[in-house]
Parts: C-alpha cells; structure tokens; sequence
C-alpha cells in the first residue's frame, strides 16, 4: 500500500459515513440558529434606524459566531484523529499496515490529513454564515481571513495532538479522553495561572481600588506572554482593534497575537508529527535506546586487524 492509496481508502470511508454527513448538517444548524436567535432577540435593541445600530449588531454577531465555532472545532476535531492508530490495531488491521511499503511518516501524515478534511470541511460549510456579516458592516474581510487561520491552525494543533495520543495510547477510549483533557488543559491553564499571578501580586485589589475610583486603573503585562499560544486570545486578536490586545516585540519587531500563535503551532505541530511517525512502530523505546547506545567495538575484530 502506498501513500495515495492509503489517503484515499481513508477519504472514501470517512466521507461515505452517513454520520459525516449528520455532523456536517448538525453543525451549520447549530450555527444558523444561533444567530438567527440573536438577531431576532438581541437587534433590535440596537435599533436598525442608523449605520451604527447595524454595525454594531454586525459586530456582536460576529463576535458570538466566531468564538462558538472556535469551541466547536475543538470539541469536534478530537474524535477525528484520537482513534486513527490504535483503531486499527482494536480492528487488527494495523500489521498488515505495517508489512506494507508504507514509512512512517506516510502512515501518519495520510491518517492525519484524512482526519483534518472533514473538520477543515466543517470550517468551510460555516464561511456562508460568516458572509452575513458583511451585510451589517463593521467587519472586514482581512480580520474574517485571519479569524479562518486561526481556526485552521487550531485544527491542525488539535488533530495532530490526538493523533499523537493514538500512537502513544493503545485503547481508543482513554485516546479520546486524553485528547479532550490536553485541549481543555491547553485553554483553562494559561487562565488559572495568570489569574493565580494577579493574585499573588495584588494586582486584583488594585484593580477593585480603581473600579471604585480610590486610584488610577493599574497596568500588567506579566502574564501577556502565557497567552503567547492561546487560541481564544489569537481569536480576540483578529476582532475589530484587536481586541484590546498588544502586539507581542521581538528586538524592533512587533507581532500579531494571531500570527505569533500561527508560527508558535506550526512548530509545535512538527514537533507532534515527529514524535508520532516514532511511536507509530512497536517498541519505540527499545528503538530509541539502540540509537542511543554506542556499542564498543569488540577486541578480537581490533587485534586481527
């Protein structure tokens, strides 16, 4: 089996699941009638009088649109690529895998891309939505782009970080259960740990003084750097004014927190594909070790020569 071959037979099965299809459905009404029931119950206290009504109802639509979708792509995209590998090892199809001319590397990239297609589908069947939007004002094209980057690399983290798991694990339910915990860890612990900071250096108390108006509104950039690989912040960045958000500096440089986060998950993702294409084969630390290991060269092969 080759690479072509084995991304093909994994394309033909996981688009002809009538489940698929349902997901697909399930999702675009979740998302439809989401904001039709904003802006049926929520416009029309902006008023639809003047430009600004309608732009910023436009606005909060967008805002709520896209910060669901981000949730739902990392609910959705772990029970793609969490039981790739140890699946077919519950089914016993995984030696014949393995007895074919298949590497490594091609054994995890066509499970992975196979996967990633019908949550990068997912993302693409929502674009429409997105467009109406435009018919508000108040959000451009550029920050719509780069919110659809956003959800991409996130996918692509996600995925491969579940694949991942399906090598390291061999049942498919404790896969699965690792891969919600790592994603749900990954977004909450930048948050406990900031707000765990603040804490420490009163910076909470400071700001309840200044809410109350005892003192001037206290600054922290302390924890800007725990959001560095966040993607709700990479999210937020990409809103109108960015979302209240600084630019992160390296030297003169000044980057975006959407595309400090892109660059930052590309590496990790590679970091991932790695260490999954070895630990895809058996025994990967029997391998490691004799990799590692210098054997001494014997002394009757030195004295004969």
């Amino acid at each position: 089996m080759t690479f072509l071959a084995l991304l093909t037979k994994e394309l033909r099965l996981r688009l002809r699941r009538e489940r698929t299809i349902w997901v697909i459905i399930i999702y675009i009404l979740l998302m439809g009638l989401l904001g039709w029931f904003y802006i049926s119950h929520f416009g029309g206290y902006n008023g639809y009088n003047n430009n600004n009504g309608l732009s910023e109802t436009g606005v909060n639509l967008y805002y709520l649109l896209s910060m669901v979708q981000l949730f739902l792509i990392m609910y959705i995209t772990p029970a793609f690529t969490a039981t790739a590998v140890n699946g077919e090892k519950e089914r016993q199809t995984f030696d014949m895998l393995l007895c074919s001319r298949l590497s490594s590397f091609s054994l995890i990239s066509g499970k992975l891309i196979a996967g990633l297609v019908n949550a990068i589908l997912l993302i693409a069947a929502s674009a429409p939505l997105f467009s109406l939007v435009f018919f508000f004002g108040g959000i451009t094209p550029a920050q719509i782009l780069a919110a659809l980057l956003v959800y991409v690399v996130t996918t692509i983290v996600v995925g491969t970080a579940s694949l991942f798991c399906s090598t390291l694990l061999s049942r498919p339910a404790v896969s699965t259960a690792v891969s919600y915990m790592a994603v749900v860890l990954w977004v909450v612990l930048p948050l406990l740990i900031s707000f765990i900071l603040l804490a420490s250096s009163g910076f909470i108390s400071a700001f309840l003084l200044a809410a109350a108006g005892s003192q001037p509104m206290p600054t922290n950039s302390q924890t800007s750097l725990l959001f560095v690989w966040n993607p709700v912040t990479a999210l937020i960045s990409t809103y109108p004014g960015a979302g209240g958000l600084a630019t992160y500096t390296i030297g003169k440089i000044r980057i975006a927190p959407w595309l400090a986060y892109t660059v930052l998950s590309l590496l990790i993702t590679g970091i991932l594909i790695i260490l999954s294409t070895w630990t895809v084969k058996p025994n990967p630390m029997g391998r490691l070790r004799s990799h590692t290991r210098k054997d001494p060269e014997p002394k009757e092969a030195t004295a004969t020569a």
